[in-house]
């Protein structure tokens, strides 16, 4: 069948127009874990002059927990802990309003070593398809329609509870990928990684090997989605072994071994082709995913021991890499991202933990003592501009950026701050 030029026209005219709109709105939402390509890059737009201080549009209640916000449109979706309840909800940007909230019961009692890491829940939702996805502390996976909040399906831990979670609890930020929602399920070392059908909950696949730890299991690292050799791979680090997969069918196409001391927390970092890990005693390590014929085997480009990062994830940002090291007590540090050099490092005594995003030439640090940090990209030294005091409670959660606006989540409540 062949179209009337004019028609064909419109058609390809109105395509443009869709696609220039979900740009736009793609670069305004910060729908998962570390923002819109789950990178730590953001399009914030910087003001030609920072003020002296932010100013704070609004701020309520939303309950306990570490799950960053997400937003979509004029909504930010929270996901919270309240009165052994967990607490699904979301609220107006405009004025912080409640638009829903729906709760289930939880049971999740911290061993005396978790206690300091609190009840929960510690995995960010993710927004895909006019949904929110969660995966609460214990392992209950929950799928609603953001816009009304209705619940859409659920799937509950099997066995005991203490058995459905790892030590710490569930902390993995679940992802959509070829309409799967992609987290884990179970404990130790019979925790799988398992793509559900987005739309129905049904289970597609299920992945896991024998090199597990007996009581983290995979451990706390989210996993993340890269085009590697024109083949799109879920990458994912079980605190052992970093592994890529394929989306669609859960298949293991590479494996390299990187097995730390401590939990393995941060997010692989993919830069041009490249994976970057770091933990004790390790350190800092740059993979590289080759593609021969059919098959990828993984290559280690550079390896270095004078930094390693623990639960604060790096950014790359142009040909660098910033991140926070847990030597001296916190060090903020920066890396060639070629060559694995140190080109600068701070003193120490920082912060125990910190959230780092990149946007133009400026880096955002939101460390746990809930200082925002804004500095200048630099190969020379840490360069801060200002710092602001955002909360007065401790912010574990990762602050994001939209225009002109800096969305943080404390112990227990939601700020908007503006930059005016």
């Amino acid at each position: 069948m062949r179209l009337n030029p004019r028609v064909a026209w419109r058609a390809a005219a109105l395509a443009s127009l869709i696609v220039a709109a979900q740009t736009l709105c793609a670069a305004k939402d910060w729908p998962q874990w570390r923002g819109p390509n789950r990178d730590g890059a953001s399009s914030f737009k910087s003001p030609a002059r920072w003020p002296e201080a932010l100013r704070l549009k609004w701020k309520v209640e939303v309950g306990h927990g570490d799950a960053s916000p997400v937003v979509a449109g004029r909504r930010a979706y929270l996901f919270t802990s309240r009165g052994g309840h967990e607490v699904v909800s979301a609220v107006s940007l405009d004025d912080g309003r409640q638009v829903w909230r729906d709760s289930y019961a939880y049971r999740y009692t911290p061993e005396e070593i978790e206690k300091e890491h609190g009840r929960g829940p510690k995995a960010t939702p993710v927004l895909a398809g006019g949904r929110l996805y969660t995966v609460g502390v214990t392992g209950v996976v929950s799928a609603y329609d953001a816009a009304g909040g209705r619940l859409l399906w659920r799937k509950e831990p099997k066995g005991g509870v203490k058995e459905a979670y790892p030590l710490f609890g569930m902390a993995v930020s679940p992802l959509v990928v070829e309409g799967l929602l992609v987290a884990p399920v179970g404990a130790g070392r019979q925790m799988k990684l398992t793509a559900f059908d987005a739309r129905n909950g049904d289970v597609r696949w299920q992945w896991g090997n024998d090199n597990l730890h007996p009581d983290l299991g995979m451990g706390y690292s989210s996993p993340i989605v890269a085009e590697v050799g024109g083949r799109r791979q879920l990458i994912f680090w079980t605190g052992r072994d970093l592994v890529g997969l394929a989306p669609e069918s859960g298949r293991a196409l590479w494996s390299f071994p990187f097995k730390t001391e401590w939990d393995s927390v941060m997010t692989p970092v993919f830069h041009e082709g490249t994976v970057i890990l770091s933990g004790n005693p390790q350190g800092t390590v740059a993979v590289r995913i080759n593609r021969r014929g059919d098959t990828w085997a993984p290559e280690q480009v550079w390896r270095q021991e004078e930094v390693f990062s623990y639960m604060a994830t790096p950014v790359a940002a142009g040909s660098l890499l910033y991140g926070l090291s847990v030597k001296k007590k916190g060090q903020f540090y920066c890396l060639d991202l070629a060559t694995g050099r140190a080109l600068w490092m701070t003193e120490g005594r920082e912060a125990e933990s910190a959230a780092l995003l990149s946007a133009g030439d400026y880096l955002f640090v939101l460390t746990d003592d809930a200082e925002l940090i804004v500095a200048r990209g630099s190969r020379k030294g840490f360069e801060p501009v200002r710092r602001y005091q955002v909360a007065d409670s401790p912010t574990w959660a990762h602050p994001v950026l939209l225009k002109r606006q800096i969305l943080v989540k404390d112990a227990a409540a939601l700020a908007l701050w503006e930059i005016v």
